[in-house]
């Protein structure tokens, strides 16, 4: 068994597809069929269900699927650790911020990236609860989240700032003279928000339903960034983190009150698991900029 047979596998079952996968492994379909057909042999069992050009895994697929994962997920860390060894800071860095950590990670990317050049870094944009699971399946090395729910294992957590949820309107916004508003009054504000699923909308959300309150919600977006650049050059108003308003210095926040507002954001990590250098270099330095 050669670990080249389990990623053509794995590739596989990914796509479900036998031409696809040979073309994301750099391979022909004959190669990958026929490295695919010895890995049944060596096992004795089926991986796959072969009906025309469709492919569906056979139970033992979807078992030793597991384990293959397992495999490459061990070589690929043992890998790492000599590179960390030997000091190269190499490899890939893979790490998932919600919308709140977009400005305030990129200074620590730029920085981070000049430094150690022989490192590629990935950032994956996401729900809180989307990233946690990518984490989970070692799909990401490093979430940066703010989270109202419980986090427990197998994901390990280190505190980095807490932020107030406010109001916020464009300077010339007649109700930018406010340094703070109740949130009953809110009502009736016609809003943009960020977009159903972000862990902040539920958060809002969960507040106007605790105060039997309907909301004018005039537009959704999923970007922070072009929702911000909304506010600032019209008369919506939105409700975000505070320390998502950093930079932007034609934006007033407005604090609100009657409610709690607080939230508290993290670095996530595997309990237990293999921590790549660069993970615990990137963690060291985006702290510093906090």
């Amino acid at each position: 068994m050669e670990i080249y047979q389990l990623e053509y596998f794995i590739k596989t079952a990914e796509v479900l597809h036998f031409t696809k996968a040979a073309e994301l492994c750099f391979v022909t379909q004959s190669g990958l069929s026929q490295q695919i057909k010895k890995l049944e042999e060596e096992l004795g069992m089926p991986l796959f269900i072969r009906i025309g050009k469709k492919v569906k895994l056979t139970e033992a697929g979807s078992v030793f699927l597991i384990h293959a994962k397992k495999v490459i997920e061990n070589v690929q860390n043992g890998k790492q650790a000599i590179d960390d060894l030997n000091e190269m800071i190499g490899g890939e860095l893979r790490i998932g911020v919600t919308y709140i950590f977009g400005l305030l990670i990129l200074p620590v990317i730029n920085a981070f990236a000049k430094r150690y050049q022989k490192l590629k870094i990935v950032v994956e944009y996401g729900t809180t609860e989307a990233l946690e699971q990518k984490l989970i399946h070692n799909e990401l090395d490093l979430v940066l989240v703010i989270s109202s729910h419980e986090i427990g294992l197998p994901l390990q957590k280190v505190p980095l700032f807490t932020s107030n949820m406010v109001m916020v309107v464009s300077k010339t916004h007649s109700l930018a003279v406010l340094d703070k508003i109740a949130f009953k009054k809110i009502e009736g504000i016609p809003l943009v928000l960020p977009g159903k699923g972000s862990n902040s909308r539920e958060f809002v959300e969960e507040l106007f339903t605790k105060n039997k309150m309907k909301p004018k919600i005039s537009i959704e977006l999923n970007s922070i960034h072009a929702l911000l650049q909304m506010v600032q050059d019209s008369d919506w108003a939105t409700i975000v983190a505070e320390k998502a308003l950093k930079d932007w210095d034609n934006l007033k926040a407005i604090a609100i009150t009657g409610v709690p507002t607080q939230r508290d954001s993290f670095m996530l990590t595997i309990e237990g698991a293999y921590q790549k250098k660069a993970v615990k270099l990137f963690m060291e330095e985006f702290k510093k900029s906090m």
